[in-house]
Order: structure tokens, then sequence, then C-alpha cells
């Protein structure tokens, strides 16, 4: 899903919880060492308006932040990683939900 993939190969415009869970997901993959910079590559997402994603999940208590050498650095909390796991399960239905009735139809053998 990451830089507005959404996992099956077709592109498609980003919702806001689409982008709180990629900014998460960047994050985790750092395990508390990952700096704005290193997020807002991941995310492809400017930094300056990865900021404002980023102080609203630490207000949310789904990012926790530290200092490593004096700057910033950033790390995904228990919480955090329940909305993940929520939003991926959400996503799953959604998917579901989406598809056409001809994709759902049983193919014939004759």
């Amino acid at each position: 899903m990451l830089n507005g993939r959404d996992g099956t190969g077709s592109s498609r415009r980003r919702e806001v919880t689409d982008l709180y869970a990629t900014v998460l997901e960047v994050v985790k993959h750092y395990h508390g060492a990952a700096r704005i910079t290193r997020v807002s590559y991941g995310a492809g997402m400017p930094v300056d308006r990865l900021r404002n994603f980023v102080d609203r999940l630490l207000a949310l208590g789904l990012l926790k932040s530290d200092e490593l050498d004096g700057r910033p650095v950033y790390d995904i909390t228990a919480r955090g990683q329940e909305f993940l796991d929520t939003y991926w399960k959400m996503r799953g239905y959604v998917e579901v939900l989406e598809r056409t009735p001809s994709d759902e139809r049983p193919s014939r053998h004759r």
C-alpha cells in the first residue's frame, strides 16, 4: 500500500485513513528509529504535510516519540498496531464489497 498502491497493483486515490496506515506501517518498519525524512520517503509525502499526520498520530497515542542523537525518532505504539490490524481487516471487507458481481460468478466447466 505504500506510495499510493493499494496492494493489488492498481493505483487509486489515498484516503486519510490510508495515509495514517501508511505512516504507521513505515514507522513500524524502522523499529523505533524512524526519522521524519525516512517516513516521508516511505510514505510518499512531503515532510511539511507529514508533520501534521505525525502530530495527529502522536496526539491519538498511535505513535510515540523519542530522541536519538538529539533528533526526534518515532515508533508505533500498541494502540497504533491495533489500528493497523483493524485497518487491514476492514480493507479486506471493503475489497470484497467492491468486487463486481461478475468477479464472484463461479466458472462453468463443460
